[in-house]
């Protein structure tokens, strides 16, 4: 006997919600794990050395922005099974991987923040981050979140193992020491991703006659916007060490830790949005604008609670994080607190927007955002250094406008309600096979 409408009801829901809770434990899991590996950097390297190591961080979150945004993004929105589709796919990965390891070695010789060695490690480092993130984006679209968090815990596993080896064996702790553990962990959650995704996922494509330059205006517009905040976070970390110092920087670095909880909750729920949203604009069933902005809501109140508890155990948790080395910026850590809620207020609009296809205009309106905070941060730090503890404010406040202007694109763009919208052919994971029904408000609208 076939359930009744209720049941089936039931474990839609079911499944949402644990595709919804994987999603954030993946976050959380890695931004855990980077947590443990940053405070071990702040209490061994000082804060100048943390500092130093805050930037290559910051040019690899920047990297990997680009890279996994104009090829993880695309194989989620696009139907990667399509042989034209996935021959540009597996370009666009040979490509990216080589491209970003060189650029992050450019990078890392002009900030001057690291000896050959070092220089080296980084590079290998980028190679093996970029491709364990195009594997962890395959893991996204299928929407196996539980798994992909199994996957970050061997990264962790392989990142820590070598850690704590090297230094029970008697090595320093240094700046090699982990950048090599990282590529470590890289290649572990590598080798556990090729064992645990079906073989249809490593399947080849002939290199000619793809839709590269078909996906290119999507993929490109993509990355450039999804660059946009830890390219921002990047220069101002640069100004930062250029008007005041990497000392500075590290206070403001710490205090981004403590409030990194908040930060990650609005990550993991915009994994889960931008693949809900896509899933049901390919199914001919897009979401409206509203249920975009009552994830919103949501999401900056669970945001705000978690800064305030931040703000609240930085006494306590400060210590730990710098090891008594250096103190916690106490006016950015409020920064980052508001950073957080109006992240959370423009994430879930702009992968609305992105699961249409509407890169290039969330590129340009988050793109002034970016530029305007910038500007007013290079002004404040040209009069007085004692304002780089600013940067998470001028970065922040501009996200509320973004918002307000994303919001009325998207209710321009709204299907109406009684308007089919006509299906589009996809070949999706089994995983993904169960869709929520119109009634149910769908994802975390009814959380990107």
């Amino acid at each position: 006997m076939s359930p009744g409408p209720s049941g089936r009801f039931g474990r839609k829901l079911g499944k949402l919600l644990s595709s919804a809770g994987g999603a954030v434990t993946v976050q959380f899991v890695t931004a855990g794990g980077s947590l443990v590996v940053q405070a071990l950097a702040a209490r061994e390297l000082g804060a100048h050395g943390y500092g130093g190591y805050a930037l290559l961080v910051a040019v690899l979150v920047m990297i990997t922005a680009v890279q996994t945004s104009f090829v993880g993004d695309t194989l989620t929105v696009y139907d990667r099974f399509e042989p034209r589709v996935r021959g540009a796919l597996l370009l666009s990965v040979a490509g990216t991987v080589v491209a970003g390891a060189l650029a992050g070695a450019v990078v890392a010789v002009a900030l001057g923040l690291a000896g050959p060695a070092g220089i080296a490690l980084f590079a290998v480092l980028v190679a093996a981050w970029l491709l364990n993130e195009t594997l962890r984006r395959i893991f996204t679209a299928r929407m196996e979140f539980w798994r992909l968090a199994a996957n970050d815990c061997c990264y962790l596993l392989g990142t820590f193992a070598t850690l704590g080896g090297a230094l029970a064996l008697g090595a320093d702790a240094s700046l090699e020491l982990l950048l090599a553990a990282m590529c470590a962990g890289c290649a572990c959650s590598i080798m556990l991703a090729a064992l645990r995704l079906p073989e249809e996922e490593f399947a080849s494509a002939p290199p000619r006659g793809t839709a590269l330059r078909e996906i290119m205006g999507f993929a490109w517009w993509r990355s450039v916007q999804a660059a946009i905040r830890p390219s921002a976070l990047l220069v101002a970390r640069i100004l930062i060490a250029g008007f005041a110092s990497t000392a500075a920087l590290a206070g403001i670095e710490a205090a981004r830790l403590l409030l990194a909880p908040a930060l990650t909750f609005v990550n993991g729920a915009g994994w889960f949005l931008l693949g809900d949203f896509a899933k049901a604009e390919r199914e001919g069933r897009p979401m409206r604008a509203v249920q975009a902005l009552r994830a919103c809501v949501l999401m900056a109140g669970i945001a705000l609670v978690m800064s305030v508890a931040g703000v609240l155990l930085a006494g306590p948790l400060g210590p730990v994080v710098t090891g008594g080395t250096f103190a916690v910026d106490g006016t950015a850590l409020a920064g980052w607190g508001l950073y957080a809620v109006c992240f959370a207020c423009t994430l879930p609009l702009a992968s609305l927007a992105t699961a249409r296809k509407r890169s290039r205009t969330v590129f340009a309106i988050r793109g002034a955002e970016a530029l305007t905070g910038l500007v007013v941060l290079t002004v404040l730090l040209a009069l007085d250094e004692g304002n780089a503890a600013l940067a998470p404010y001028c970065l922040g406040a501009g996200g509320l406008v973004s918002a307000a202007l994303l919001w009325r694109m998207l209710r321009r763009g709204d299907p109406a309600p009684d308007q089919p919208t006509p299906r589009t052919s996809s070949r999706a994971a089994p995983a993904v096979a169960a869709a929520v029904p119109e009634s149910s408000g769908r994802g975390m609208a009814g959380r990107p």
